[in-house]
């Protein structure tokens, strides 16, 4: 009965055991956490997803909110990887969020890293037709943009490498070296010419020095033709205010002359048209008197009997 009874205390401490390790493997596995989460979508293609697996962690700065839920291989795309992501719902996933493939150096297991704009944004809620959940937007890890800065430096250091054994060549040396002979020659010219430049500069200097002193006359010069030019000026104003009284004040006669002119003018028009009404009166009586002088006898006897008088008809 003992050895019994020390057997069912053996298998009911294994029993424990037992449901102590699966309750331990169900803790670490997550299964304990009955927090709310939200599902995203990421498509990879520019990343390598090597070391990413099923419940891989899903990070944002650095702290794990949430984990890989699945991905799939799109079909006809082996380059496109959709992975959904179970996120932790109070996570704030914004829009312009990117996601990044991180791997540990050591183990090779990689993570997805979230990065949030710096300026933040409004949460990212939106489906894209034809989706399930929201996508976010696949970013560019940080060892790629140094590998590609890297690359650049490399090009441009193999460029600038090509162009200075292009410049080194023997054509160019040859050039080179006859470019240095010429400028020898050049400066032996240029030491044996000293002298002359240096005679032509002290001639070029009292040159200049002769141009200050006429440029000083010259100033001078213009100083007092100015003066002189101001003072015709002032007397020449003087002149035309005198003649411009002058024209106003002749101006002024002439309209009087012309006045007068035009009274006396009048006055012998008036005195000829009554001379000439005298002189034709004075015509008319001669005319009568030669008519008179032409019958004497009517002069002396009268008109005749037969002649009718005024008033008269026969």
């Amino acid at each position: 009965m003992e050895s019994e009874a020390r057997y069912a205390w053996v298998g009911a401490g294994l029993l424990g055991l037992v449901v102590l390790l699966a309750a331990g493997i169900f803790w670490l596995s997550g299964g304990h956490d009955d927090t709310d989460s939200d599902n995203f979508l990421v498509y990879f293609e520019q990343q390598s997803l090597e070391g990413l697996q099923i419940n891989s962690d899903v990070r944002m700065q650095g702290i794990k909110v949430g984990k890989v839920a699945d991905y799939a291989i799109m079909p006809g795309e082996a380059k496109r990887v959709k992975v959904t992501l179970q996120v932790d719902a109070r996570t704030p996933i914004l829009e312009g969020v990117q996601a990044v493939v991180t791997r540990n150096l050591v183990t090779g297991l990689a993570a997805i890293d979230l990065d949030n704009l710096a300026d933040g944004g409004p949460p990212l809620t939106s489906v894209p037709e034809g989706e399930r959940y929201p996508v976010i937007e696949e970013g560019v890890p940080q060892l790629a943009k140094v590998a590609s800065t890297l690359e650049g430096l490399g090009l441009s250091g193999q460029d600038t490498l090509d162009r200075m054994n292009q410049l080194l060549s023997d054509q160019n040396q040859r050039a080179i070296a006859g470019i240095l002979q010429n400028l020898e020659g050049v400066t032996g010219q240029l030491n044996a010419s000293l002298p002359q430049l240096a005679a032509t500069l002290a001639s070029a200097k009292e040159a200049a020095d002769k141009l200050d002193a006429l440029a000083e006359e010259t100033q001078l010069a213009i100083r007092d033709s100015r003066g002189r030019i101001d003072r015709v000026a002032t007397e020449a104003e003087t002149t035309l205010a005198a003649g411009r009284d002058t024209l106003t004040a002749l101006n002024g006669e002439v309209r009087k002359t012309t006045g007068q002119f035009r009274r006396t003018a009048d006055l012998t028009i008036q005195e000829i048209q009554t001379t000439a009404q005298t002189l034709r009166q004075a015509g008319d009586a001669l005319q009568n008197a030669g008519l008179s002088l032409a019958d004497p006898g009517r002069v002396l006897y009268g008109p005749s009997k037969a002649q009718l008088g005024p008033g008269e008809k026969k």
